[in-house]
């Protein structure tokens, strides 16, 4: 019934059976502290105490987080807006994958473009800002739609986080944080079945390997074998996580790990599908639609090396130090007919294709100390750092290419099966170079000058390099025309800064400010980098930790007024490479808007996350921008223990109505070649609900169901992109065996 395991994950289970007996071995020796008391295991913990770490504790917030200032802050005490989902909420719903995440997170809207390439938006703009373990990770167009079994929890930190990210926008960051170690053997593992042959195993393993538990490891496996709504559509990804975390000292942590993960993809699309025929009419293409030759593809590997070391120094003070390596390949050829407006008799379509094969290798190191400190007879937070990231990317030249004639015209969108793979080959020369580099200092401080007054402060201080490269080549593979663009910025300061009040021990007014400074990789259709972003956010808000600090509440009013905003140029065609060119959205881009949300246990045994957000984006002219994002925005997710041992859950997406610009055929014209004019594809305010019900059969085995839009909600995710539509998902349904030593 269930996909076999790759060979991959085979090897990987059978090196992490190896492990299984000095596991055991340990699981009989409790840690012991330095002075020989013995050490408690983790437990859960239902109430008061959270901490970090939200593994085991079934709740659906935390008790602090650092993505935002870098501060070991709870989220009462961070001047902005905040959300986290925790392990309990990934499982719960069944969100697998970074894009099933962010649909559930407030304010987050998640958008595809094709099948390999989702796009989260916050605040009127794309988030590209990512953390992982705290270390900045930037991505190029394809971005890794990462599985989320490796991860403790991930932190979304709306608005403009310059402070910890460097350049960026005031959409957001999204923070994620891998599962650690634990103190005693502990061993997690499930397998699941689901619609569209949808089959997914996972093995989690950790505990302490020797020393009295000095030495700890963990290990995370699992394995995907799905196909899809879209017809010919087929994905197999493979997930391997490995720390080991040691006690050099009682004060010095050592950890180093590993993390892959591997995505083979058959059917791949490249844009959306038609929206309007060649008469005018609406295509009304089903959602099984794909205009993908069943061999396109457009796979992704990705892996991630890291070390840290965290030492513990007098007074509480403690010293950081990180580094990490990523590396992301793709090579695949994708044919997709996503040019043209489908004919009666399903021609009149015709065909992108492209050789999409490159490397991405992303190094980042970072330092840094905090710790508290005595000022004025009070005490303070202090943290100072420094760090540097550098992004490279490769893509090689092909040559030989050979198609038919008439390659690109389809005579039936219909029936793609019989179209060949074009041939080609590596010549081992370059196509492109291009890196990007920034190194910055960064200082924040949390001053208390009274018990309910508080600043928090920070700079940040630094340089950032962008260059690429480009070679044309004649049939001899001598170069022909080269190019090369670069550009500098140096000296650029980014002031943060936050105001609370205390009015109660459980309510917290803020208000803060920071700069934005983004210098942009796009470029225009002359092959220029367009001019840096440049502007200013602005929030003021009230926060609460209530029912006992079980759960969090939150609003805030925002405002954030950017220049030189990129726009998709999508009336100028791809280039030769499938290369997208961009504009500048001029001056005076502002957006204004509210949220609300509350989350965490809001009653005994009640979870709870529900949000609101209102965003409205207009530009200079004071006409509404992105209009393919919606001004409201709901998520809900919930879950009850009805019974000791039968838990229920809801889940519930709604958004108002969207609509983004294109193309509608009127007619031909002498020539025969179809006019068009301009006209909205319009997506009304649509809402998808999920269920969910677990039933633990006793402490170590339960089954879970979980239907993902319940009532089979037709809706476009996306709306005129390439004057098109991308359909959302249809009803799916999940079952889940899980087992837990």
């Amino acid at each position: 019934m269930f996909a076999p395991l790759s060979r991959s994950m085979t090897l990987t289970l059978g090196l992490c059976a190896t492990a299984i007996s000095p596991l055991s071995q340990a699981e009989q020796t409790e840690p012991r502290s330095a002075d020989g008391v013995l050490e408690l295991g983790s437990t859960e913990i239902l109430a008061q105490g959270l901490g970090s770490t939200t593994e085991h504790t079934g709740s659906y917030t935390t008790g602090s987080m650092s993505a935002a200032t870098r501060l070991n802050l709870s989220i009462k005490e961070t001047p902005q807006s905040v959300s986290v989902l925790t392990r309990q909420q990934l499982d719960d719903f069944q969100l697998s994958t970074l894009s099933e995440a962010m649909a559930h997170v407030t304010g987050v809207t998640v958008q595809r473009n094709d099948s390999e390439r989702p796009a989260y938006y916050a605040r009127g703009y794309a988030i590209n800002n990512f953390q992982i373990d705290g270390m900045l990770n930037t991505f190029s167009g394809l971005k890794s739609d990462s599985d989320t079994i490796i991860y403790d929890r991930i932190e979304v930190v709306r608005g403009a986080t310059g402070l910890t990210t460097g350049a960026g926008d005031p959409s957001g960051t999204i923070a994620m944080v891998r599962k650690r170690p634990t103190h005693q053997l502990a061993v997690k593992s499930g397998v699941s079945a689901g619609s569209f042959d949808n089959y997914y195993s996972y093995l989690d393993v950790g505990g302490p390997l020797g020393w009295d538990g000095r030495l700890r490891g963990r290990t995370v496996l699992a394995y995907r074998d799905a196909k899809s709504h879209m017809n010919n559509y087929a994905t197999q990804r493979e997930v391997a996580y490995g720390i080991l975390e040691a006690d050099l000292t009682d004060s010095t942590v050592l950890a180093v790990g590993y993390d892959y993960q591997n995505k083979h993809v058959q059917g791949s699309s490249w844009g959306t599908v038609p929206y309007w025929n060649a008469d005018g009419s609406k295509a009304h293409l089903p959602r099984s639609t794909n205009l993908a030759a069943p061999w396109s593809s457009w796979p992704l590997k990705d892996q991630t090396a890291f070390i840290t070391l965290d030492q513990q120094l007098a007074n509480d003070w403690k010293l950081k130090a990180a580094y990490t390596h990523r590396q992301s390949d793709t090579d695949g050829k994708v044919y997709y007919g996503g040019n043209g407006f489908p004919a009666a008799d399903r021609s009149s379509m015709r065909a992108w294709y492209s050789h999409f094969a490159g490397e991405e290798k992303m190094d980042a190191l970072d330092l840094n100390l905090a710790g508290p400190y005595q000022l004025l007879g009070r005490s303070h937070d202090f943290m100072v750092g420094y760090g540097v990231s550098e992004r490279r990317n490769r893509s090689p030249h092909f040559a030989g290419s050979t198609v038919p004639p008439g390659y690109d015209v389809i005579p039936d969108w219909k029936y793609l099966g019989s179209v060949p793979k074009f041939s080609d080959y590596d010549t081992g020369l370059d196509s492109s170079r291009s890196s990007t580099k920034q190194k910055a200092g960064y200082i924040a401080t949390r001053l208390n000058p009274t018990d309910r007054l508080h600043f928090v402060l920070g700079s940040r201080y630094g340089s950032w390099q962008s260059e690429s490269k480009s070679w044309k080549y004649d049939a001899d593979l001598n170069v022909t025309r080269s190019t090369r663009s670069q550009q500098t910025q140096n000296d650029q300061w980014t002031p943060y800064a936050g105001v609370l009040y205390d009015l109660s021990e459980q309510f917290t007014a803020y208000v803060s400010y920071t700069d934005i400074f983004n210098p942009q990789t796009l470029k225009d259709v002359s092959d220029k980098y367009l001019e840096p972003i440049v502007g200013k956010v602005y929030e003021v808000g009230l926060k609460g930790s209530v029912f006992d600090d079980r759960a969090n509440v939150s609003t805030a009013v925002f405002r954030s007024k950017q220049d030189n905003v990129p726009e998709l140029d999508d009336s100028i065609p791809r280039g030769p490479n499938g290369e997208q060119y961009y504009k500048s959205g001029g001056k005076g881009v502002v957006v204004e808007g509210f949220e609300a949300e509350i989350s965490g246990e809001v009653m005994p045994d009640w979870q709870l996350t529900l949000g609101y957000t209102y965003t409205h984006a207009v530009n200079g002219d004071k006409q509404r921008k992105n209009t393919e994002q919606p001004l409201n925005l709901v998520r809900f997710s919930s879950t009850y223990k009805v019974l000791p041992k039968l838990t229920l859950g809801a889940s519930l997406d709604w958004q108002s109505d969207t609509f983004g610009e294109g193309s509608r055929p009127v007619g031909r014209n002498a020539a025969g070649e179809i006019v068009t004019v301009d006209d909205r594809i319009t997506q009304q305010a649509f809402a998808v609900v999920g269920v969910m019900g677990r039933y633990q059969f006793d402490e170590h085995l339960s089954a879970s169901l979980n239907v993902k839009n319940l009532f089979d909600q037709h809706y476009f995710n996306n709306v005129g992109f390439y004057n098109g539509v991308y359909h959302g998902e249809p009803r799916t349904m999940m079952l889940s065996l899980d087992w837990t030593l």
